[in-house]
């Protein structure tokens, strides 16, 4: 029982620290390599006092097939890009381009609120492979550039304004296999 307390108590803290640090970051933490994945990008707040107006994320060559959750509020922007190795999709149709970029704007989110953007994407085939989501968090006034990745050998999240980070896993890794 006292075990299980402070699991519970270590637990909170870890969340208390997360929820201060003041990252944007993907609530996923992990994906499966060559699967269908949903991607929660998480803004923590706003640029100062400013609310956040707009939000656009840069999608990491081999992310596939995306599609944008809709939010009501907010407009979608998506910006495509020829792919390097055209692909057959699962009715037959040759697929040539892929989106390099989603914008959400136009909405409107206080400072001291959390908001989510969602993705859903196919994954490439490379379990161990960092993806990272570079991303711009839009202000009344100002913007974060999300985009900084560690040197090799350093964590993610030690430099000062880090891109959103998914990492890929074998399918025999998944949680419950």
């Amino acid at each position: 029982m006292r075990n299980q307390h402070r699991a519970g108590v270590f637990v909170a803290a870890l969340l208390v620290a997360s929820s201060v640090s003041g990252h944007t970051v993907i609530n996923e933490g992990e994906a499966v390599a060559g699967e269908l994945t949903f991607i929660t990008l998480r803004v923590t707040h706003g640029c100062g006092t400013s609310p956040t107006t707009s939000f656009r994320v840069q999608i990491p060559d081999g992310v596939t097939r995306v599609t944008a959750r809709y939010l009501s509020d907010w407009k979608i922007t998506k910006t495509m890009r020829k792919l390097d190795t055209p692909f057959k999709n699962e009715d037959g149709t040759m697929v040539t381009e892929t989106i390099s970029e989603v914008t959400w704007s136009g909405g409107s989110l206080p400072d001291g609120y959390y908001g989510e953007f969602q993705l859903r994407a196919m994954m490439p085939k490379e379990p161990g492979k960092m993806l990272y989501f570079k991303s711009i968090q839009g202000c009344a006034k100002g913007e974060i550039r999300w985009i900084e990745v560690a040197k090799p050998g350093d964590p993610p999240m030690s430099v000062k304004e880090p891109a959103p980070f998914i990492k890929l896993i074998a399918p025999s890794a998944r949680k419950g296999a």
